[in-house]
């Protein structure tokens, strides 16, 4: 028994095949926690720019007609689950308002599971970006194919100290009890200082106070090569799962494009657990 636990699983909802890789992520969670499922279905239904008033309306009544049907399917979706669900529905005339309206419901929630931004994902671009920055809580993101976990095997925990790597780490401790092995990986400069040989090591004892028995991974390179560095070595280690903090103290659209988070957002295959 786990002495920590994610009940509460939230997830963006759109009627399409997008919502296969975010629904096997949140049914896997909740399962893993006998957790709770809330999809949330934002319907947009936007305002006309220079019709008349009955055309606005005929065209707003199309939209909310049209989401009916959607909403139907997806609370047949998240019914053939089986777990512990619930659908909501929002009717919005834009991205902005929908990334508002999901930031404020998903501080009550314990993981918010979404695509990882890749350029090819239709998250919406301000969504990710708010919800990792204004809510306290994780995200959850997977990749677009993505289908389960087989199991929980090894998951990775890239440290270097920061607060946003400890808010990381607290926030990834139910899935990493869970975890078959844990590691700390701490990426070093070329040029060791005299405190880089124990960088880590406070992490991996936290972690064992936890019941957790995690290992210390080391790895050389360049500040600038962070994320591919961290990326080959989850490879290398087969790790199926990477936990790590956000760097930067704005939106991931005002940080710089070859930053360490946006990069690693952008290319890694495997889910992230990620916290600011």
């Amino acid at each position: 028994m786990t002495n920590a636990m994610i009940k509460d699983v939230m997830i963006r909802l759109d009627g399409t095949s997008a919502d296969d890789a975010r629904l096997a992520a949140a049914a896997q969670i909740a399962a893993m926690f006998d957790g709770h499922i809330t999809g949330l279905f934002f319907n947009i239904v936007r305002e006309l720019d220079g019709g008349g008033a009955e055309q606005t309306e005929q065209s707003k009544e199309a939209a909310r007609q049209a989401g009916d049907a959607t909403e139907a399917i997806l609370f047949q979706r998240l019914t053939r689950l089986q777990l512990s669900t619930n659908l909501r529905r929002f009717d919005v005339i834009g991205d902005l308002d929908m990334s508002e309206t999901a930031l404020l419901l998903a501080r009550t929630a314990d993981t918010f599971v979404a695509l990882r931004p890749n350029g090819r994902s239709n998250e919406p671009p301000d969504l990710i970006d708010n919800l990792l920055f204004g809510t306290g809580r994780h995200l959850f993101l997977v990749p677009d194919d993505w289908t389960g976990f087989r199991p929980l095997d090894n998951a990775i925990v890239a440290w270097n100290g920061s607060r946003e790597s400890a808010r990381a780490i607290a926030e990834a401790l139910p899935l990493l009890q869970l975890a078959k092995k844990v590691g700390v990986l701490v990426v070093e400069g070329e040029r060791l200082s005299s405190g880089d040989p124990l960088k880590a090591n406070d992490a991996v004892q936290h972690l064992r106070h936890h019941g957790i028995d995690a290992v210390k991974y080391r790895a050389v390179g360049e500040e600038d090569d962070t994320a591919d560095i961290l990326v080959e070595e989850c490879r290398s280690l087969s790790a199926n799962l990477l936990v790590l903090g956000s760097y930067g103290h704005s939106g991931l659209h005002e940080l710089l494009p070859g930053s360490t988070t946006t990069r690693i957002l952008r290319i890694a295959p495997f889910p992230l657990l990620i916290a600011h």
